[in-house]
């Protein structure tokens, strides 16, 4: 294993806040995640090993990590994935487990994220209505869409939790938000261990592969990782914000894509270029008088039509990006020399969209478009 890879491997165990604060410890340690398959030091294999492979691949913000992939065949119903050794708990206390997951191919089969707190041969955990839950699965089923990480986070509260409202969550790895809310657990007074588990189950179709990546389990207890840095989508995004000749603020351009070009801001006070995250909602305007996009129909259900006002001299280059309202990255549309072009916002969810247009002059436009 490289030294770059290994020193990922460590660091995917302690993080820090952008502030320098230390963070609670991973109580699961996957620096023995190298590349190879079957078993390794506190991860047990579900399955065989030719169907548990670690290799280099990317994550969710396409960084260089070591992933477990489960490859299934049509023998049985095992079809990779691990439970993790026991780590001693204090029933006294909450903790999160959490774990990023990619499906592909197709929704054969189940993907399955779940927990286990047994001693002598009985589970000790419960529903959070105290009910006994023998297979403690915080969540199985398909995951929303193939080939896009999410990011599950289950709590196994403390024994003495009397809320009875879900708090975890399954997190899109390219919007951040929670898109499901799954179950969660508590401890009985006679827990002292806990273990992690995910996998794949079921699955009789030899094309399909499921990937993992950074399964943790934090004591909750003020020093976990916040849910934002697990997610750790966007980080230093490029905030452009633009002012008329009265100091009235006309434009906040985001740009978190490699190369994306900054816009030329309106008539009026310089523009103020700064490294800071968006929170309301993003105003713009057209940014070039001459050239004109159109489109149509905005609002719109799904289906829209992008059209050039002059195609004759200008066309688009480079991809077309579509933000949030809170400036996250949501899809990206490769757009060749065309004059114009369709993009569906069928998938997305209702509200308020930013379509960043490159064109082959070298100019860039913005437009709002809402989403149904």
């Amino acid at each position: 294993m490289n030294l770059k890879i290994l020193l990922r491997c460590i660091l995917c165990t302690i993080a820090f806040s952008f502030t320098g604060e230390l963070f609670s410890q991973n109580l699961l340690d996957t620096s023995t995640w190298t590349v190879g398959s079957g078993n390794v030091a506190g991860f047990n294999i579900s399955g065989t090993a030719n169907k548990n492979i670690r290799e280099l691949g990317t994550n969710h913000n396409n960084d260089e990590v070591v992933l477990w992939k489960a490859v299934p065949d049509s023998n049985n119903n095992l079809d990779g994935g691990w439970e993790s050794d026991y780590i001693t708990i204090n029933n006294s206390n909450t903790y999160r487990l959490s774990v990023w997951i990619k499906k592909t191919n197709s929704n054969d089969g189940y993907t399955y994220f779940g927990t286990h707190s047994i001693t002598g041969g009985t589970q000790n955990v419960t529903g959070l209505n105290g009910n006994f839950s023998p297979y403690p699965f915080f969540w199985y089923g398909d995951l929303p869409e193939l080939n896009r990480w999410y990011l599950l986070v289950g709590f196994v509260h403390d024994k003495n939790h009397l809320s009875t409202i879900n708090e975890g969550k399954i997190y899109d790895g390219v919007t951040g938000e929670a898109v499901l809310t799954i179950t969660d657990f508590k401890f009985n007074s006679n827990a002292t261990t806990l273990m992690h588990r995910a996998y794949l189950h079921s699955d009789s179709n030899i094309y399909d592969r499921q990937y993992f990546w950074n399964p943790r389990i934090d004591r909750v207890d003020g020093g976990e990782i916040p849910i934002n840095d697990l997610l750790s989508i966007s980080q230093n995004p490029k905030l452009l914000f633009t002012y008329d000749n009265a100091g009235n603020q006309k434009q906040r351009f985001y740009c978190a894509v490699q190369g994306c070009s900054i816009p030329d801001p309106p008539v009026g006070r310089a523009a103020n270029e700064t490294l800071e995250s968006i929170e309301e909602l993003i105003e713009v305007e057209d940014l070039s008088d001459e050239i004109k996009v159109t489109l149509y129909p905005n609002p719109t259900s799904g289906l829209v039509q992008i059209s050039l006002n002059n195609p004759s001299a200008i066309s688009f280059s480079h991809d077309v990006n579509i933000y949030n309202n809170v400036g996250i990255l949501v899809n990206t549309i490769s757009s060749g020399s065309k004059t114009e072009l369709k993009i569906d916002l069928t998938n997305l969810s209702s509200g308020t969209y930013l379509v960043h247009i490159h064109l082959s002059n070298g100019t860039s436009i913005t437009k709002q478009i809402i989403k149904n």
